[in-house]
């Protein structure tokens, strides 16, 4: 497989949830939105009234007082008050979440990234049945907790919206190499780790960019004493949840399972050897300090990955204006029918009459093709088949197909897999430290003023 195929299949499987760590996140995330608003009780609404404020200005944005406290209340809402520092600092810790987000969709605008209504629905469908509810269901509890449809659909949108724009800016700034892809691959299929997965935590320490002699001295100190503290017993996600530069701070820096070449080379090399709860750290990186605690870690064993190919024909009648559905699957029953009573072939039929292009003037011979990679109505059909049957009229996104059944065989695909894997592990990796670097310059770039400030 190509690598600009690998791309695009990674691309795809992460837009639409399928990247795992970057897709484990956003659904995390929106599953956390659901769980806040139904978190909510009613004695919010009770509170007395105060005149919103401004607590920060990000370039021509503002981030309101009402802003944070809603995140503040949603934050203690789902997560254990042992693991939470002093409102003061988690109130600081919300505002710097803020700033960023502010900033990615500001970017997003500047870029002309949108999120369809039909992502939106679908997305509230799926949190509404996490929760075991309908979406008029979901939509009466918002009501009786004080918050508007129209408002939970903006920030379902504006949390896919980052989503999305971090994906796209992202990807557009990592480049991945055939030779990167096959030296990965050849050294996963030789390494006894290969399939070694760590659950970690992680704090960050951030450093400015071109970061003076001290502020690097400074943020090493910082570090240090975090790792000494946490050796000592101190809560990590507490500790995390205060002084942590990374987006999961708040989250407890919980990053989650990973295959060890997925993570930062500079993790993985202090982790290859690490047990259930070694504090790892400081590590020193492009963009700060790094902490790790190990949670958990467990290793599989190495197996063959063997698919099914299959070698098809197929009839393709188009529908269209002037070609109803009725006509086309008519036509192609008659199709059909004259292979059947043997008064033509099915590749002559196909050459005759068989709209697909790329396969008419080969008597309709797609070759040989995972199923996965067909309509699925039509994989559907043809893997009910047993070699040499002919389907009877099949219906797709393309129009209705007549399709035959030539071969089927086992093929190893240990080899692809693991190209695709390492594919999906050196963009993971790059990933995570190219958007800690854009995220920094998003800032350095920037004008951002928190109320009473002096710096």
């Amino acid at each position: 497989m190509r690598i600009t195929e690998l791309s695009n299949k990674l691309y795809c499987q992460i837009k639409t949830s399928t990247n795992e760590w970057l897709t484990m996140i956003t659904k995390f995330k929106l599953f956390l939105i659901s769980f806040f608003v139904l978190a909510y009780s009613v004695s919010v609404q009770a509170a007395p009234k105060v005149l919103d404020s401004v607590v920060a200005v990000v370039n021509n944005n503002v981030i309101l007082q009402s802003d944070v406290n809603e995140v503040l209340r949603n934050v203690k809402a789902s997560t254990d008050p042992q693991n939470l520092p002093d409102d003061k600092t988690l109130k600081q810790q919300i505002i710097d979440r803020l700033i960023n987000e502010n900033l990615i969709l500001q970017q997003a605008k500047k870029l002309n990234i949108t999120v369809s209504e039909e992502d939106i629905t679908a997305t509230i469908k799926s949190i509404a049945a996490k929760n075991n509810m309908t979406v008029d269901e979901l939509r009466s509890y918002l009501a009786s907790v004080g918050m508007s449809y129209n408002n939970y659909r903006n920030k379902i949108s504006n949390e896919i919206l980052i989503d999305q724009a971090r994906m796209n800016i992202i990807k557009q700034r990592i480049f991945i190499s055939d030779r990167e892809v096959n030296n990965l691959a050849n050294t996963i299929a030789k390494q006894p780790n290969k399939n070694r997965e760590v659950n970690i935590s992680h704090i960050l320490i951030a450093l400015p960019d071109s970061p003076s002699k001290k502020q690097i001295s400074d943020a090493s100190n910082k570090a240090q004493k975090i790792v000494d503290r946490l050796k000592n017993g101190e809560n990590f996600a507490k500790l995390a949840a205060t002084y942590s530069n990374d987006e999961r701070a708040l989250d407890g820096g919980k990053m989650g399972w990973h295959k060890l070449n997925e993570l930062p080379s500079i993790f993985e090399e202090r982790l290859v050897r690490a047990q259930k709860n070694d504090i790892i750290g400081p590590i020193r990186s492009g963009v700060g300090f790094h902490i790790l605690k190990v949670e958990g870690n467990h290793s599989e064993a190495s197996k063959s990955i063997t698919i099914t190919e299959v070698n098809a024909r197929h009839i393709l009648v188009k529908t269209n204006v002037l070609v109803t559905d009725e006509i086309a699957k008519n036509k192609i029953q008659e199709i059909r029918q004259s292979i059947v009573n043997g008064v033509s072939s099915f590749a002559s039929a196909a050459k005759n009459y068989s709209e697909d292009p790329g396969s008419a003037d080969k008597g309709g011979e797609l070759g040989w093709n995972n199923p996965d990679n067909f309509d699925s109505n039509f994989r559907s059909a043809l893997l009910k088949l047993k070699k040499g049957e002919i389907s009877q009229p099949v219906k797709s996104n393309y129009g209705w197909h007549l399709i035959q059944l030539i071969d089927s065989r086992k093929v190893d695909k240990t080899e692809a897999a693991m190209k695709d894997q390492a594919y999906r592990l050196i963009f993971n990796r790059k990933f995570s430290e190219e958007l800690q670097v854009w995220i920094q310059e998003l800032r350095g770039d920037a004008y951002i003023k928190i109320t009473g400030d002096d710096n």
